[in-house]
This record gives structure tokens, sequence and C-alpha cells, in this order.
């Protein structure tokens, strides 16, 4: 093997039919990946997919929430055959609840307070061993920052952390619009690794969902948007 094959990153499976062909074969290992999309678009599902496809080959995984509690995401997923709660008994996936109405989100002085998080983010990986991990979703967390300066700050101190753990990690944002500006901040693009826009656009009363890789830094992928379905 010559030097450049060596240095080439290696990617992970999502689990996700289709992904891991034109992605071609998967996120980049030990790195974030942003998943952008609107509402109905499938982020949460793309995130859960991830984790659970992880489990299956011996990868760990944690999944933050900050919107839907625990509780009812172990309920959702059940509709799509994954028991959730079967793998939390198996210590293969932890959550760490962040959603609203289950935890005062910390602030000191007007100011979003970052610590907290990561320090359950970090016991819950030790608990498992997890080598993956997903945060659903970055604007609920920066809901609770109050200027544009800090929203920088927080997302780049937790890029930095998630690198430093050596997870790879996917961290879902919402949209407004299915075309234009990828990201509520226009931020979050800059400091992840890799960008995927997952799109639900209504063309002639009819919703088309298409999903496709932005940016993956360092590694090939195939380019445009890809059909899919939930």
């Amino acid at each position: 093997m010559n030097q450049v094959q060596s240095d080439l990153l290696v990617k992970v499976p999502t689990g996700i039919p289709g992904f891991d062909v034109f992605s071609e074969g998967g996120l980049p290992e030990g790195r974030t990946t942003l998943v952008s999309g609107t509402a109905g678009s499938g982020k949460t599902i793309f995130a859960s997919q991830f984790l659970i496809a992880g489990i299956e080959l011996g990868q760990n995984g944690v999944f933050v929430t900050f919107e839907e509690s625990p509780r009812m995401l172990r309920k959702n997923m059940l509709g799509f055959g994954w028991n959730i709660q079967q793998w939390e008994e198996a210590k293969k996936w932890a959550f760490v609840d962040a959603s609203p109405l289950d935890v005062n989100i910390p602030q000191i002085s007007g100011e979003y307070d970052l610590d907290p998080l990561i320090s359950r983010l970090r016991y819950a990986i030790e608990q498992v061993g997890a080598k993956r991990v997903a945060i659903d979703s970055l604007g609920t967390v920066f809901s609770y920052v109050p200027d544009e300066t800090q929203v920088r700050s927080v997302l780049f101190k937790l890029a930095q952390v998630l690198r430093e753990l050596e997870v790879t990690s996917v961290l879902t944002s919402e949209l407004t619009i299915e075309y234009g500006q990828i990201s509520r901040h226009g931020i979050e693009e800059f400091v992840a690794d890799n960008v995927i826009i997952m799109r639900n656009a209504l063309t002639e009363e009819r919703r088309r969902r298409t999903i496709e890789i932005l940016k993956f830094r360092g590694v090939p992928h195939q380019h445009g948007e890809f059909p899919r379905k939930i």
C-alpha cells in the first residue's frame, strides 16, 4: 500500500440503502456530518438508522435528543421495526435526553453553558463504548443562544469535542426552505467536516424527497440530487 492510499479516510456504512452506494462507502470515520433539511425530510430517521447500522457492525451509539423525548423516539422508531429499548438494555445504545420536557437548559449570565451537555455525552459514550453519535437537532440548541457570535462558539466547541472523542457523528439541522441557504445560521456547514442536504420539495402537488452530498471533506463521492423514499 502506498502512502496516498494509507492516508485516505476510512468510511463507515450508514446502513441506508442507496446512500452507501453514491457516497462510495458511507460517512468518513471520526468526522462530523451535518444533515440539514426541512421538516419531514427524514433527518431523525437518517440519524437513527446510522446508529442502528453501527450496532449491527459492533459500533455502539449515543443519541442526543433536543426535541422529542427518548420515550417518543422509541415509540416512533418501532414503526420501522427498530426496537431501540432492546439495544439500550444490551448496553449498545444510550440516550442523552436534553429535550425541553425533561431538562432545564443550563444558562450562566445569559450565555448557553455547553459543559453539562458535554459531561453527559462523555459519560454516555463511556457507558456503552460508543463509536457513533447522533445529535438531533442543532436548531433547538441554538434557540437558547442569544446571538450569532455565541452560536459560532458553541458549534466550534461541540465539533471539537466530538473529534476529540474519536466518534463518527451526525448532527441534524432544520431548514426553512428547500433551496437556498443550507443552514439556518449560515455557519454550520463551515464547521462540520461533511454536509448532506435532505429535501422534501412540493412539485406539481406531489412531494419529492431527495438527498444530496454537498461536501465530503477529503474523500470522493458522487454528485447531484438522488431520489429517496421513507
